[in-house]
């Protein structure tokens, strides 16, 4: 008897740990820097979308796994992959963060989600310094002792989800959106799924 007890704690248990796990994938490729000015490095965006290098393309591909510890928290790991950012340069991104949901305000649609994270960021991107027209921002980048990589490291970063799970599906569209701020906005499309 007490053999079946445990056997069925554990199916149990197991169940419920599945099913407050999510595995997300986001593909982006528009990003804006929110500065007015011209960029000192705006030349060297091969893929900008406007005179003033504010609005660029890229490729990159996030993973995201999360859990939930009940409706209104969780935590959330998200690896961004640059396969080219706006450069033509590879670069990452690794955050993990507090999830907030949508239940914390009340808002209590299943199929119209809303997650919002909040955690340290760390950035790094293969050094722009091949470009001979570089100016590396101090303020902003640190270049690693081999000089091969660049990196910013943050406690304050985030990230904002929205779900969009059709009835009686366990695959959701997300849409993603990545405030860097003040240096760059990401927007990414992806779908989200729930074992």
């Amino acid at each position: 008897m007490p053999r079946l007890i445990i056997i069925g704690l554990i199916v149990f248990l197991s169940n419920l740990v599945i099913a407050q796990i999510s595995i997300g994938i986001s593909i982006s490729g528009i990003g804006y820097h929110p500065k007015k000015e011209k960029y000192e490095n705006a030349d060297l965006y091969q893929w900008k979308l406007d005179r003033k290098g504010q609005f660029v393309a890229f490729s990159s591909v996030s993973f995201f796994l999360s859990y939930k510890f009940n409706n209104y928290i969780g935590v959330k790991l998200m690896q961004t992959i640059v396969t080219h950012d706006c450069a033509g340069h590879f670069a990452g991104i690794t955050h993990l963060g507090i999830d907030l949901h949508d239940d914390i305000i009340n808002w209590k649609n299943p199929q119209h989600q809303f997650s919002m994270t909040f955690g340290p960021l760390w950035y790094y991107r293969r050094n722009w310094k091949s470009d001979p027209n570089y100016i590396h921002d101090v303020d902003y980048l640190i270049i690693s002792k081999n000089s091969i990589w660049e990196s910013k490291f943050v406690w304050y970063g985030g990230q904002i989800e929205y779900s969009y799970l059709p009835e009686n599906s366990n695959t959701a569209v997300t849409l993603n959106f990545l405030p860097a701020i003040p240096y760059l906005y990401t927007f990414g499309v992806g779908a989200k799924f729930l074992p």
